[in-house]
């Protein structure tokens, strides 16, 4: 008995020490009695574009348990492969590109056949160039190293895995782990911008976000984390000796030297000299027609699983009205990767003085990013207070935590902007409308609960058609927020 009471009181003073633990490492993360409109906090310059980075020690962001981040990649900037501790979804705000990602243990599924050579058989007419792509599936990496000698690999002038098309409006969906690299293939710059789940379960780490390079550097640092203000980030290939390297590519050491780009400034951006050749299939448009055929998930696995969809066409909203504008989701349902990254996101757009009936979010975080115009945004918190009433404009970033609720009124003469979730199905709820919380309750509740008439609490209950955009009326504004 007193072993067990032993044990008993043990683990009390283990909890009580872990909820003191946690209450200091993450104090009050959610008492937020104002929030801002925040800009990033951080540019990291490159030779060919830059990396903009917000300060996830930010109340609202730390509430949320997310960073975000953007990319500005000049025409012809290629950014170079690197990873990250944590998922990530990121949507293309402007421009176009080319997009490539490398999944451990997947198959290199584009591939590259040389031209034909007199003596080769089995190559096709003469000087002809085949290119092919088909899908990989899990362990077919390995099932190829086994089939295929060097001599057979060597036959190829390249492999790599799967290369795709990215234009403005796409959503990516990027796990923990798997290296990415973007290609400016446009006139105008790539503009993509990117949350990090730093509390998503694929983070084993602390709650900053870490990039890993693969090739390239930062000289500026990773100035938001404590400590590395003024210590240059180098590749991971920095970390071993020009000999391991060598021995393990079976290169020479001046080739792993070069690995390492130890005398290279140019950043994580940089430009490509000449043509970029690699392997890529037909513009969307352009492909047949069982390209086009979207997987019904079952049969997907992590080397094959769409990582993208498009979120700015009009056809496929979920909310459209041609006097206000749109509104399009995407979550696990339509992109099945996403219920692996546990996040989703949705896409506005509304005309002036169209407005988005009050709402929130039932069990996620919201991360608003403005892409084009303006808009009256106010947020009110679980104690009733107007904790954001103001303008947010192009390239603000807006944190609305779980449960606060919404609204937004277009000021210009175009709204647009993307949210970022952190849930895989993300539900929203609303307070006016014809499927809102208000319609949903009994007229006696409604009357008795405000104490107005009967008549009044009908108009209450039905007098909004709508179930999310209506044109507003009236002031947005009636003050600011109030402080507690």
């Amino acid at each position: 008995m007193a072993r067990v009471s032993s044990l008993l009181s043990f683990s009390f003073t283990l909890l009580i020490f872990l909820q003191g633990y946690a209450a200091q490492q993450f104090p009050n993360e959610c008492q937020l009695d104002q929030l801002n409109a925040i800009e990033p906090s951080h540019v990291l310059k490159a030779e060919a574009g830059r990396i903009e980075v917000w300060d996830h020690h930010a109340p609202q962001l730390r509430c949320s348990g997310v960073s975000f981040v953007r990319f500005v990649i000049e025409s012809k900037g290629l950014y170079l492969p690197s990873f990250l501790n944590t998922a990530m979804l990121s949507f293309v705000a402007k421009g176009r590109g080319l997009m490539g990602r490398v999944i451990p243990g997947c198959a290199e599924t584009f591939q590259d056949l040389p031209e034909f050579q007199p003596g080769q058989q089995g190559q096709g007419q003469q000087g002809q160039r085949q290119r092919q792509h088909r899908r990989g599936q899990q362990g077919q990496g390995q099932e190829q190293e086994q089939e295929q000698g060097p001599e057979q690999r060597q036959s190829f002038s390249d492999m790599h895995q799967k290369v795709e098309h990215i234009r403005s409006g796409d959503t990516i969906a990027t796990p923990s782990g798997v290296a990415q690299w973007f290609y400016n293939d446009g006139n105008q710059p790539l503009v993509i911008v990117s949350v990090l789940d730093l509390a998503n379960h694929q983070n084993q780490l602390d709650r900053n976000p870490r990039p890993f390079y693969l090739a390239g550097n930062n000289p500026q640092g990773q100035a938001w984390l404590k400590g590395r203000e003024q210590q240059p980030q180098n590749n991971i290939f920095n970390g071993f000796p020009p000999e391991v390297i060598a021995k393990a590519f079976k290169i020479n050491v001046q080739t792993a030297q070069q690995l390492q780009n130890q005398e290279d400034n140019r950043g994580n951006i940089v430009f490509v000299k000449g043509e970029f050749g690699v392997i890529r299939p037909p513009l969307r448009g352009q492909r047949p027609q069982e390209e086009e055929a979207v997987g019904n998930g079952l049969e997907e696995t992590i080397c094959s699983a769409r990582s993208t969809d498009n979120l700015d066409d009009p056809s496929n909203a979920d909310v459209y009205k041609p006097q206000l504008g749109y509104i399009s989701t995407l979550n696990s349902y339509d992109l099945p990767i996403l219920r692996f990254l546990r996040l989703s996101a949705l896409r506005g757009s509304i005309r002036q003085n169209a407005m988005v009936l009050p709402q929130w979010n039932a069990n996620a975080n919201a991360i608003l990013y403005v892409t084009d115009g303006e808009a009256q945004v106010q947020v009110v918190n679980d104690n009733g207070e107007r904790v954001f009433d103001g303008q947010v404009s192009q390239g603000q970033l807006l944190a609305i935590p779980q449960g606060f609720a919404v609204m937004k009124r277009a000021t210009s003469d175009q709204f647009r902007w993307v949210e970022f979730k952190t849930n895989a199905n993300a539900q929203i709820n609303t307070l006016a409308g014809r499927i809102s919380i208000m319609a949903g309750l009994p007229l006696e509740v409604i009357s008795n609960g405000y104490q107005i008439s009967p008549q009044e609490a009908r108009k209450v209950k039905f007098n909004t058609l709508e179930t999310t955009l209506t044109h507003a009326s009236g002031p947005a504004s009636y003050g600011r927020p109030r402080k507690a």
